[in-house]
């Protein structure tokens, strides 16, 4: 019988598996309710058959020919409901990540304080009701919507950390990679939901077209909250009905190197950690990559291949029914190669973000040459898109490598850093591209994006590490005072 038979406990399905299991729902829902807005927008903001025929003449200048069928009927001609500019759109679509970006740190330390359960469920349930409330502002002012959009940003400033947390404390060591993946693909799902579904809604008459998208995964989104609040707990030695089994599993293979208290920051100690550094760095470049495709490839569908808006959803959203597939492969082959010891954790983690990383920018230089071949387009797109999820299996994982009692908050430092590119991101799109809809525009917003990529990626594949650094265990009289702090609000 083979050594890797009874790996698992006996029962088949035990309490850390309902929390990956909800947790993916919920990373799903927090990536419709960021994502319904990227693709609603092409409805809420619209295209007059003014603007339509100003794309003819715009081809005289660069811009891809129309269909022949194009002007014909009135699928084209969008009227929307606000008179925004390319500037608007691109304030519009950063809000989120006004709240987002700066929430991520202490969100991690409300993780760390509070438990990863608390924090993680209001980071879904708070951003579901003020989708439902979305049409409501957006018909009132755009400066109502903009404090919506970073209020709900606000509130999932804290889900990515608190699953460093949780993962840390649940997942043994050689699973991470696994969970991780397994529970990431709730991203890459929530994405092809927002977009698939978001452009059938908008083209629909169903409750009004467009509002239809923020009403539904709002709904959904609270109704997530019942079974997460009910059902999950933020330790295995706290929850009620974890069985023994999986009790002595967490605790024998469980890693040792994880404490009960809370660490006090060694802000010193990270300002100059290179491994530290090498997370934020490739957490920025695949951020960036990630958010320019995220909210660009709707507007590029639109304005440079001229797709209506039904078939703009599906496309946009093809993409990540690819990403899907491969990063459950690539999963269940890191658990593989790394429980048979073929390759070590270090070279795991940066084989996954190099092809993770560097096959989107071998991507993205390809598009920005292709011009308006729309066939070869879409092909570089899903293949880019569809390998970049192979990263997730990477740095994000190596903040528990280097210290899981400080999970959370590096999570929620990298992702404050890396969050800012969902600001700067939909800025740089709209300032190249407002008012010159052409190839060559985007030709430039994709090869930023590509040296980006590169910068970022290599300085991690350089200085990244999977070793346990020596301020996991930072000693000190502000520890003890935090945790002080901590059983007092436990009490």
């Amino acid at each position: 019988m083979s050594k890797y038979h009874h790996r698992f406990p006996e029962e088949i399905w035990g309490c850390r598996h309902t929390l990956a299991l909800l947790y993916f729902f919920g990373i799903l829902l927090s990536y419709t309710l960021r994502v319904n807005l990227s693709i609603a927008i092409v409805a809420m903001a619209g295209t007059t058959l003014d603007e339509v025929k100003n794309m003819t003449r715009l081809n005289q200048s660069g811009a891809c020919p129309l269909p022949e069928d194009y002007l014909l009927g009135d699928k084209q001609a969008i009227p929307g409901d606000f008179d925004w500019d390319a500037g608007d759109l691109g304030l519009i679509l950063g809000a989120f990540y006004w709240g987002y970006s700066p929430m991520n740190f202490l969100g991690g330390r409300a993780a760390e304080y509070l438990g990863g359960r608390l924090v993680f469920g209001l980071g879904i349930v708070i951003p579901a009701l003020l989708s439902i409330a979305t049409p409501f502002c957006a018909y009132q002012s755009k400066w109502l919507l903009i404090a919506n959009r970073i209020l709900a940003g606000v509130a999932q400033g804290g889900t990515l950390p608190s699953l460093a947390v949780l993962i840390s404390t649940w997942v043994i060591p050689k699973e991470r990679s696994k969970y991780t993946s397994y529970i990431y693909i709730g991203s890459n799902l929530g994405t092809v939901a927002a977009m698939s579904l978001g452009g059938l809604l908008s083209s629909s008459s169903f409750i009004g077209g467009w509002p239809s998208i923020f009403y539904l995964f709002g709904i959904l989104g609270v109704i997530w909250g019942i079974p997460w609040f009910l059902l999950i707990r933020d330790s295995h030695e706290k929850h009620p009905r974890v069985s023994s089994k999986e009790l002595e599993y967490i605790g024998q293979e469980g890693d040792t190197m994880r404490t009960k208290k809370v660490i006090a920051i060694p802000w010193k100690d990270l300002a100059t950690s290179l491994p530290f550094w090498a997370i934020v760095f490739a957490c920025f470049g695949n951020s960036f990559g990630f958010y320019i495709l995220l909210n660009g490839l709707p507007q590029y569908f639109a304005s440079i291949l001229h797709f209506d808006i039904k078939s703009n959803g599906l496309l946009s959203a093809m993409p990540y029914l690819g990403m899907i597939t491969l990063l459950l492969l690539w999963g269940q082959g890191t658990d593989f190669f790394v429980e048979r010891k073929i390759l070590p954790v270090k070279a795991l983690r940066k084989i996954s973000t190099a092809v993770g990383c560097y096959c989107p920018m071998l991507g993205l230089i390809g598009l920005s040459f292709v011009r308006c071949d729309a066939l070869t387009a879409l092909i570089i797109l899903s293949l880019s898109i569809s390998i970049s999820g192979v990263a997730f299996c990477g740095y994000p994982v190596s903040n528990q490598d280097i210290a899981p009692n400080l999970s959370g908050t590096l999570v929620g430092l990298a992702n404050t850093l890396g969050g800012f590119t969902g600001i700067l991101a939909p800025g740089i799109t709209g300032f190249i591209t407002q008012g010159n809809e052409t190839p060559d525009a985007w030709r430039l917003v994709f090869l930023i994006t590509a040296g980006c990529y590169l910068i970022c990626t290599t300085v991690y594949l350089i200085f990244a590490t999977d070793k346990v650094q020596p301020w996991n265990e930072c000693k000190s009289s502000q520890t003890k005072e935090i945790n002080q702090t901590k059983d007092a609000l436990e009490l």
